[in-house]
């Protein structure tokens, strides 16, 4: 298929490598062409350090990438996928262009909180329009939320669902469009409180993230909230919320976020590599797995 992404960021890059390498003609349209090529450079490269992609695939990849100015026409688009800024009058301005060049592709937004019906209406093609939300970072989490709008056809989901499986990855359908949707709506809700206890002096951003990390999460590993409560029994879980629900935080903004992160060079690398690495092997681990189960 041919695809046309707008928006090559971080996120963008990585998700236009890894269509390329799953075999489609992909042309992403760039503000700045040499920044664009950069990104790809390090996606490829994230492909190959990570065991994602051979040299050989990844030199094929590279030849089905065409990288151009974002104002030049492009047509015989299959789907368009959009990574645009977080701003729905940036999405509109540059999607509606190429949409009406394009009158027969799907448009796939990877934003994370704006609601699909809202875009799709601005770009007037609500009933192609579907939320391909991606995390980050795309070419390490195999999750996708694919999110249907209140116009969305029948069907245009599926279609968007059948090619993110054959790419590797694992479409999750999330029922009602609102805004976050599923993934950002729990990771914010978290945020919120963990802000709140730095805040109030409850426990320091390190020891929050240690609890986070090591506890919550290497437990949620294995079972999820709902599953969680169900070991833990609902009747002991709905005593608690009564006590703590109400003493949630409610906050309804975020200020001056950064005094509590350290957001150096040194440490956000050292972050990120070891992220990667762990999300890496976790890939790798888990085709493993399932090599085992078809053999």
């Amino acid at each position: 298929m041919k695809i046309v992404l707008l928006g090559p960021g971080l996120m963008g890059s990585q998700i236009a490598c890894e269509y390329a390498i799953g075999g489609h003609e992909v042309t992403v349209l760039a503000r700045r062409p040499d920044v664009a090529k950069e990104r790809m450079d390090k996606g490829f490269a994230a492909a190959r350090e990570h065991g994602l992609a051979s040299e050989n695939a990844v030199a094929g990849a590279r030849e089905r990438i065409s990288i151009v100015a974002e104002d030049e026409a492009v047509s015989d688009a299959d789907i368009i996928v959009e990574s645009v800024v977080e701003d729905l009058a940036a999405k509109r301005e540059a999607l509606q262009p190429v949409v009406a060049a394009n009158p027969g592709a799907i448009v796939a937004s990877n934003t994370s909180s704006i609601p699909i019906t809202a875009i799709g209406r601005a770009i007037g093609a609500g009933e192609r329009t579907v939320g391909a939300h991606y995390w980050n970072p795309p070419l390490l989490m195999p999750m996708v939320e694919l999110i249907r709008g209140d116009e969305t056809a029948d069907g245009v989901a599926e279609q968007m669902a059948a090619t993110l499986r054959a790419l590797g990855k694992r479409p999750v359908f999330v029922d009602r469009d609102v805004p976050g949707f599923a993934w950002n709506r729990l990771q914010l809700a978290l945020l919120r409180e963990a802000v709140w206890l730095a805040e109030n002096g409850v426990a320091s951003p390190q020891t929050i993230d240690e609890i986070v990390r090591d506890g919550l999460a290497r437990r949620w590993r294995y079972t999820g909230p709902f599953q969680t409560a169900a070991l833990g029994g609902a009747a002991t879980f709905e005593r608690v919320a009564t006590l703590l629900w109400p003493e949630l935080s409610q906050a309804t903004s975020i200020h001056n976020l950064t005094r509590w992160l350290d957001e150096s060079v040194e440490t956000t690398t050292r972050l990120r590599e070891r992220r990667d690495r762990g999300l890496a092997a976790e890939m790798r681990a888990e085709a493993a797995r399932n090599a085992g189960d078809e053999s």
